[in-house]
């Protein structure tokens, strides 16, 4: 999944295609064993690579430099591999598939405990300060997907959409909240293609959530979303995950969205697929509304 646009308009905390290009060129000069760049390509030391990684963490420059460590040295997992929530969970009765409906398995959703979910702080396309734990007492569906809907924005988007629509008296205690996967481009509004594609931007109970790098970092770890920043600042790529956060705040279910990419990078499902999924988060949201 990739999203188009160069620079880095948003401030210093992000950089521009000539210094990712300095910093990738500079990384992938060959050197000798003395440090001197030679044709061939020297091995990377192990101890010189767990340096790196440590320096990288303690310096505290968030997951898009470690990314570009790791697309530089080694293999970045491919973005279609499912990942894991990171919270602990605390033992509780998870459903069986045989008790699950046929709407919760076909979205594929695993019931993973009652941990409390990992709380933040964002901003709407209002411009509104949005907190994960100003909503107790309603079940939150947590998604993610970039701001110019160019990933599978126009898939799941058209799902929640049709979502909110079904869980008719029921949507009131029910938010859905869209986490922003672009950190270059970070400014939203109730104009936004993330919203304007897949028909959400008169839906109420949607809100498009963004901040700073360093903000969407935080939550992007804690919900296992892994962003991969290219070589060039309009090279992003995210996994997904659906999480179903509970009225008291329990972290209780996740489902991962699918989706069909062409060759030009359009993502896509049929609109039965669509509708049938649709159902499944509805009916999956309803079942945990008190």
């Amino acid at each position: 999944m990739t999203s188009s646009g160069t620079g880095s308009p948003h401030g210093s905390d992000e950089l521009s295609d000539q210094q990712r290009s300095e910093i990738f060129a500079a990384a992938n000069a060959p050197r000798d064993a003395k440090g001197y760049p030679r044709k061939a390509r020297a091995p990377i030391p192990k101890k010189f690579v767990i340096w790196a990684v440590a320096a990288i963490i303690f310096l505290g420059l968030g997951g898009q430099i470690a990314q570009h460590f790791f697309q530089s040295y080694g293999k970045v997992p491919k973005t279609s591999t499912t990942t894991s929530p990171s919270l602990t969970v605390t033992p509780t009765t998870i459903p069986t598939s045989s008790t699950l409906t046929s709407l919760e398995s076909y979205i594929g959703v695993k019931f993973i405990g009652s941990a409390k979910a990992h709380t933040f702080t964002l901003k709407t396309q209002s411009n509104k300060k949005w907190s994960l734990d100003a909503q107790k007492g309603k079940v939150v569906v947590l998604t993610f997907y970039n701001s110019i809907c160019n990933d599978v924005c126009p898939v799941l988007g058209a799902e929640l959409r049709q979502a909110a629509q079904k869980l008719g008296p029921a949507d009131t205690n029910v938010e859905f909240a869209i986490v922003n996967t672009d950190p270059n481009r970070r400014s939203v509004s109730l104009e936004s293609r993330a919203l304007s594609v897949p028909g959400l931007s008169t839906t109420p109970s949607v809100v498009f959530l963004t901040g700073s790098v360093t903000k969407l970092d935080a939550v992007w770890r804690a919900y296992g979303i892994r962003i991969i920043v290219g070589a060039k600042a309009s090279q992003v790529a995210h996994n997904n995950a659906i999480y179903f956060i509970g009225p008291s705040g329990a972290l209780v279910a996740y489902a991962t969205p699918f989706v069909t990419e062409s060759t030009s990078g359009v993502f896509s499902l049929s609109a039965p697929i669509i509708h049938r999924y649709a159902q499944g988060i509805a009916a999956t949201a309803s079942s945990l509304v008190k």
